[in-house]
């Protein structure tokens, strides 16, 4: 059997990637060892960038109406509630999306598996892969089967979206670098009431004890996650019944059913190299982290859509391979700097020292009360008046302020946007619908020049895109009448203040390596 893309792992990365190359066009299996989907909720959260990558492929109103959104945060010492803030104020303008998504990974995986149907694509559950070569002229595979049966597989390239455990990583011997936390967390579906916001992700504190609780759909249904109390764990695994009373008497939660409950101990960890000739990693096989902040999943999805629309080129003839050599530079960095970021904020709120006690319980209480700005102490809604602290923190959860500033692929800036940032949204505009056609584009916010409107008609596969100049475009940092190339991703790659055809064929030619 012969494919362009064989991809280990049918988890939500390697389901986006398998979307991604079929609806340009690429012959793609994707092959797991499991029996079917994932039936547990595991990752839970669908942050406002990921919801953009599901527009653009027309999936985020169906994860929407599935899933609930969380539009605010609460925080609370204890049972006793300090303030929030709201979602909707600070994320207004900046994304469509100006909420956290309580859209567990079943519900994804299904979303995806559904949609990678629609294109022609399927999955071979039950699908091991056992070992692989590579050279010049591609991958060759075995995979084996539930039965205990084999198949060689054929393949330009493979792709490792096969979890932390990847066999794909250890097969090319591929250093895991980080550590494993000394402190268990538990993890817990439930149906609960009492000191809870329904609408908002809850962070509490306490100085023996955190519980970070989020709605997920269904009335009065909560995802917690807390340490658990006491002494680490021996030989036998805690059950519920031995984080209740914490719960309940520090937190004022009160649990009436436990739908699944799992503990764990969290590692951080980056691989060492996101691509070895023709194989990448991607998703847990290349990052683990806290589950902090939701930005697993979310990560793995970002992996995804990059690689995908520069695999599909490549395959597609339309790129030389060069073009896939700026998939490791833009994704490990932002997965390095995330993992140092999730490790730093997981280590200052779960430490058992006797400082870390006090900060969590009287000091970092106090703090981001007032860096959050939030509202009074019995409000039972997120405050409206975000501080700093709480614009930095949306930008970073919902990873809408990921950008490729050092990328070979980002040249110029125009306005307050450069090469490397991710297209600034525009209410009103149509600008992020445009992104839903699968090629690069020109956008011009103004009027288009003869030149570009001559240029995007000699390149075939760049479409033009011309939307109105008005206030909200001005207060997203784009400038009147200025080009952008945008990448099939919906990042910049060149912008330029006054339109030069001739520098945009020189940044295609020798950057994108591009053959059109």
């Amino acid at each position: 059997m012969t494919v362009d893309v064989l991809i280990a792992g049918a988890g939500p990365t390697g389901l986006l990637l398998a979307c991604e190359l079929r609806r340009r066009g690429v012959r793609v299996l994707v092959a797991d060892p499991k029996t079917g989907p994932t039936r547990e909720s595991r990752a839970m959260f669908v942050q406002a960038r990921s919801l953009e990558i599901y527009d653009a492929l027309g999936l985020a109103r169906e994860a929407v109406r599935q899933g609930r959104p969380a539009r605010g945060a609460s925080l609370w010492s204890g049972r006793r509630r300090l303030g929030g803030v709201a979602f909707g104020p600070v994320g207004a303008g900046r994304t469509p999306y100006p909420y956290i998504l309580a859209f567990e990974q079943s519900a994804n995986e299904e979303l995806l598996s559904r949609h990678l149907r629609a294109l022609g694509g399927e999955v071979a559950w039950g699908w091991a892969l056992e070992g692989f070569t590579q050279g010049a002229g591609g991958v060759r595979a075995t995979l084996r089967g539930p039965g205990g049966e084999r198949r060689e597989v054929g393949a330009a390239y493979l792709c490792g979206a096969d979890g932390a455990h990847s066999p794909v990583r250890h097969a090319l011997a591929t250093p895991f670098e980080g550590e494993r936390s000394p402190r268990t967390l538990f993890v817990a579906d439930v149906a609960a009431s009492g000191a809870l916001d329904g609408a908002a992700v809850n962070l509490k504190l306490g100085a023996d004890s955190l519980l970070l609780a989020f709605p997920m759909a269904g009335p009065g249904h909560f995802r917690l996650i807390g340490l658990v109390p006491g002494a680490e764990p021996g030989g036998e695994a805690p059950t519920f019944e031995a984080v209740r009373p914490v719960v309940a008497s520090v937190f004022g939660v009160a649990v009436q059913e436990v739908r699944w409950f799992s503990h764990y101990r969290v590692s951080h960890r980056v691989a060492r190299k996101f691509r070895t000739g023709r194989v990448f990693l991607l998703g847990d096989a290349a990052h683990i982290h806290s589950p902090v902040g939701g930005q697993g999943m979310n990560t793995g999805l970002g992996d995804a859509h990059n690689l995908g629309w520069k695999l599909a080129a490549v395959v597609r003839g339309e790129a030389g391979p060069d073009l896939l050599a700026s998939y490791e530079p833009e994704r490990r960095p932002f997965a390095r700097s995330l993992v140092n970021t999730t490790d730093r904020v997981f280590r200052l709120i779960s430490g058992d020292t006797p400082l870390a006690r006090l900060g969590r319980g009287t000091v970092l209480p106090a703090a981001l009360g007032r860096l959050l700005g939030g509202g009074r102490d019995g409000e039972d809604r997120a405050g409206e008046h975000p501080g700093p602290l709480a614009r930095l923190a949306f930008g970073l959860l919902s990873q809408t302020r990921l950008s490729y500033p050092h990328s070979p692929l980002s040249v110029g800036r125009a306005g307050r946007v450069r090469g490397g940032d991710r297209l600034p949204y525009v209410p009103g505009s149509g600008n992020f619908g445009a992104l839903r056609e699968p090629g690069a584009q020109v956008h011009v916010y103004g009027v288009p020049s003869p030149g570009v409107i001559a240029w995007t008609a000699r390149h075939e596969g760049v479409a033009l895109r011309v939307f109105p100049f008005g206030g909200a475009a001005g207060r997203a940092g784009l400038m009147e009448d200025a080009a952008y190339l945008v990448r099939p991703d919906g990042y910049v790659s060149v912008a330029q203040p006054t339109f030069d055809g001739g520098a945009l064929d020189r940044v295609l030619a020798g950057r994108w390596h591009w053959r059109r």
